[in-house]
């Protein structure tokens, strides 16, 4: 059974073309990329760094080894992983990790909304006329007590 060979010819020879770099030979696993070729993969494709330079997972922290065995990363992964020439694996972290954020921003947006359509139907459906001053009882035995202790007279001006 013939295995299909991945050709990262194209995707490569796109690199140099965004990147305004001259197309030079196709690198491959353990020679020395020029500096600009791999910043301009990194930038633009970073999965095609991850598969020419081939990185060895045992490089990693045991810690950050284990969870790319089990495909569970966390957040503090990303850097590990670019480090040790894991790019595509670390471009989808942060995609993940970019849309997670979008959707918090999404949900707290829509609850704000929520609360705001809330206290304005309150605002709108409160009873015309409302005066809670109004509806203090002036002469019941709480409020005498009041002016007693703060040294005012019983007589109000209530006109009574």
């Amino acid at each position: 059974m013939d295995i299909p060979m991945i050709d990262n010819t194209s995707a490569y020879i796109d690199v140099c073309n965004k990147a305004g770099l001259p197309i030079n030979k196709m690198p491959k696993k353990g020679d020395d990329i020029p500096l600009a070729y791999e910043m301009a993969m990194k930038e633009f494709n970073p999965y095609l760094y991850q598969n020419l330079v081939q990185p060895d997972p045992t490089e990693l922290p045991a810690d950050v080894l284990d969870r790319h065995n089990r495909q569970a990363y966390w957040t503090t992964d990303v850097e590990a992983l670019e480090a040790k020439g894991f790019t595509g694996t670390a471009a989808n972290l942060r995609k993940q990790m970019e849309e997670g954020r979008r959707q918090i921003e999404e949900n707290k947006l829509k609850e704000m909304i929520a609360r705001n359509n809330a206290r304005e139907e309150a605002i709108r459906n409160k009873p015309q006329g409302f005066h809670p001053t109004k509806n203090i009882s002036f002469n019941s035995p709480e409020a005498q007590k009041a002016r007693r202790q703060w040294g005012l007279s019983d007589d109000i001006g209530l006109g009574a």
